[in-house]
C-alpha cells in the first residue's frame, strides 16, 4: 500500500509569539519545542514517517543583540539534528511616526512628538513558505501538508496549491493560545484557512506542546531558553 508522502511548513514566528507569551505568563518553558516529534504525533498509519519533509520558516533578529541570536541559533541546529531544513528570511527597518500630542497607542511609552522611530519587520519568510508550498505542489511531491501558522496572508497560496494539485490534503495547524483552559474554535481565527484548505484545523493546546519539548538526554544542544 503507497503511503502519504508528508509535507510540514512551519512559520516560525508565528509560533514563537505564541510560545513565548505563554512562557512569559506562566514560566514554563516551551520555546524548546521539537517540531518533528510534535508532527509525528499527528501522522497515521497510512503516513510515511520514514520520508516525511519539514521546512521551518524564520529569520534571525540581530538586532536584538548577540544574546537573541546565539539562542536562536543554537535552536535552528536542535532543529536541523533532527532533519528539518532552516528557511531564512530577514529583518528590515522602518521608521513610523511616534504619537501625536492628541494621540497614544495602547501600551505606548513615546513621548509625544513628531520624531521617527525605528521597528523591524520580518520579512520574506511568509512569501518562502508560499513559494516552496507553490513549488512542491507544481512537482507533485506531497500527498499531506501541514502548515503551521494561523496567518490568513496564506490563503491565496493554499487555494492556488489544491488547484495545481487537487488530490493533496492540506491541514491548518494554528499556534496554541497562551492559555491553560481550552479555547473555543473561533478564537484561532483560521476559518478562511479552513475554508480554502477544504480541511478543519488541527487544534492542539499547551498541555501537548509541553510534552513535544526536546529531550535533555537526547538532545546535545543546551535548552538556552530553561527557566
Amino acid at each position: 500500500m503507497k503511503k502519504n508522502r508528508v509535507l510540514v511548513l512551519i512559520d516560525g514566528y508565528n509560533y514563537y509569539h505564541k510560545l513565548k507569551e505563554y512562557q512569559d505568563k506562566y514560566n514554563k518553558c516551551v520555546k524548546w519545542l521539537n517540531y518533528r516529534s510534535l508532527v509525528e504525533s499527528w501522522l497515521t498509519e497510512e503516513d510515511d514517517k520514514d520520508s516525511i519533509q519539514i521546512y521551518y520558516f524564520s529569520a534571525i533578529a540581530t538586532w536584538r543583540g548577540a544574546g537573541s541570536v546565539t539562542r536562536h541559533k543554537i535552536y535552528i541546529k536542535a532543529l536541523e539534528d533532527v532533519g528539518i531544513i532552516p528557511v531564512y528570511g530577514e529583518f528590515k527597518e522602518k521608521k513610523t511616526q511616534r504619537c501625536k500630542s492628541t494621540e497614544k497607542c495602547s501600551n505606548c511609552t513615546c513621548e509625544p512628538d513628531r520624531k521617527k522611530l525605528i521597528r523591524h519587520e520580518e520579512k520574506n519568510s511568509d512569501v518562502n513558505l508560499a513559494i516552496t508550498l507553490i513549488e512542491k505542489s507544481l512537482k507533485q511531491e506531497y500527498d499531506k501538508c501541514f502548515i503551521l501558522s494561523a496567518d490568513n496572508d496564506f490563503a491565496s497560496a493554499i487555494t492556488k496549491a489544491r488547484g495545481l494539485n487537487p488530490k493533496v490534503k492540506i491541514i491548518i495547524q494554528p499556534p496554541p493560545l497562551s492559555r491553560k483552559k481550552p479555547a473555543l474554535k473561533r478564537e484561532y481565527a483560521v476559518d478562511n484557512l479552513e475554508h480554502c484548505s477544504g480541511n478543519k484545523a488541527l487544534l492542539t493546546n499547551f498541555y501537548t506542546i509541553l510534552k513535544h519539548q526536546f529531550n535533555a538526554q537526547t538532545c546535545k544542544h543546551p535548552n538556552p531558553w530553561e527557566i
